[in-house]
C-alpha cells in the first residue's frame, strides 16, 4: 500500500478507517408498500421511526406516500425497536451501518431517506457516511446537534418496567400507570405500542434496560462530513430541535438544505399528517 499517496488523500484515509471499524449489523424488520409496476422504477422511499417508535406508526403515511409519489416505500424497525433484533450498541454508527446493509441487501437504488427524531439522526449519519447511496434526505424534527432530553424518556422506561413486573393484564391498567409520568393520551398510546400481551400479561417487546442506558447516545451527535444532495428539515414550531441556532451546523454538513415548519410539537407527522405529507411530496417531486 502506498501510504504517501494516502497521506495526500484524507478522504481515502477516512473511508479506510471507517471500514476497518465496521460494526456487526443486524437484519432489520420492515414493511414494504409496493407501487404499480409501471412506476416502480422511481427511487424508493425509506422511512425510519424515532425512539420507542416502530414501522407500524408510519403505516398510513407510507401507504399514502406510495400512492402519491408512485414508488415503493420501506418502513423499517431500527435495531432494538419493533420486531428487529435486540443488539448492543445502540449508537448512530451502528444504526447507520444497519441501514447501509439494508439498502445493499435489498438492492435499493439511491433511495430517498426520511427519518423522525432518532431516525432523523440515523438518516443524516447514513447520508454523511455514504452519500453515494442517497438521492434525497428528509429529516423530521431533528438536527445535527447534541440535545438534552426534552421528554421524560427515563421515566417512561421505568414505568414500562413497572408494568411488566406487575404482570398487568389490561391496557386500561397499563394506561393508568403511565398516567403517573405522562398526561398526554396520544403519547401514552404511542409508548404502549412497545408492550405486547404474552400469555395474558403485558411484556415489553423492546430491550428497556439497553435503551435506557443508551439515552445519552440517542441525544448525542459527533458525525462530520458533507452531503450535498437535496435535504429538507421539517421542524415543529413548538419543538426545540429545528431552530435558527442550529442552521449554521446544518449548512456546514448539508449545504443544499431547506427548512419548513409546521405548527406542531415533536411528533410533526402524527399531529399534522396531511400538511407533513404535502411538504414531503412537493420536496421529492421538486428535486427529482
Amino acid at each position: 500500500m502506498n501510504f504517501n499517496l494516502l497521506s495526500k488523500q484524507p478522504a481515502a484515509l477516512l473511508l479506510l478507517a471507517r471500514h476497518s471499524r465496521r460494526l456487526s449489523t443486524v437484519p432489520l424488520s420492515y414493511t414494504k408498500t409496493t407501487a404499480a409496476p409501471s412506476v416502480s422504477a422511481n427511487p424508493p422511499l425509506l422511512i425510519l421511526h424515532g425512539l420507542f417508535g416502530s414501522k407500524q406508526n408510519w403505516r398510513a403515511i407510507a401507504n399514502q406516500l406510495t400512492r402519491t409519489l408512485n414508488r415503493d416505500t420501506y418502513s423499517v424497525d431500527l435495531r432494538n425497536h419493533g420486531e428487529s433484533p435486540h443488539q448492543s450498541p445502540h449508537t448512530y454508527p451502528a444504526m447507520s451501518q444497519d441501514i447501509q446493509q439494508f439498502i445493499q441487501d435489498h438492492q435499493l437504488t439511491k433511495p430517498v431517506l426520511l427519518g423522525h427524531s432518532m431516525g432523523g439522526k440515523v438518516v443524516m449519519q447514513v447520508a454523511l457516511e455514504r452519500p453515494d447511496l442517497v438521492s434525497q434526505l428528509i429529516v423530521n424534527d431533528m438536527a445535527p446537534a447534541n440535545f438534552r432530553l426534552s421528554h421524560n424518556f427515563d421515566k417512561y422506561v421505568g414505568k414500562l418496567k413497572e408494568i411488566e413486573a406487575a404482570g398487568v393484564k389490561s391496557q386500561k391498567v397499563a394506561d393508568e400507570m403511565l398516567c403517573e409520568v405522562e398526561e398526554d393520551l396520544g403519547v401514552r398510546q404511542f409508548l404502549l405500542t412497545n408492550m405486547k400481551r404474552i400469555d395474558g400479561v403485558y411484556r415489553s417487546r423492546v430491550p428497556l434496560d439497553l435503551l435506557r442506558d443508551s439515552l445519552g447516545n440517542v441525544m448525542d451527535w459527533k458525525t462530520e462530513g458533507v452531503y450535498t444532495g437535496p435535504t429538507l428539515f421539517i421542524g415543529g414550531k413548538r419543538s426545540p430541535y429545528v431552530k435558527p441556532a442550529v442552521y449554521g451546523e446544518i449548512k456546514k454538513l448539508f449545504p443544499n438544505y431547506e427548512v419548513d415548519e409546521l405548527d406542531t410539537g415533536h411528533w410533526v407527522h402524527a399531529e399534522k399528517p396531511r400538511e407533513f405529507m404535502t411538504l414531503v411530496e412537493e420536496f421529492i417531486r421538486r428535486n427529482e
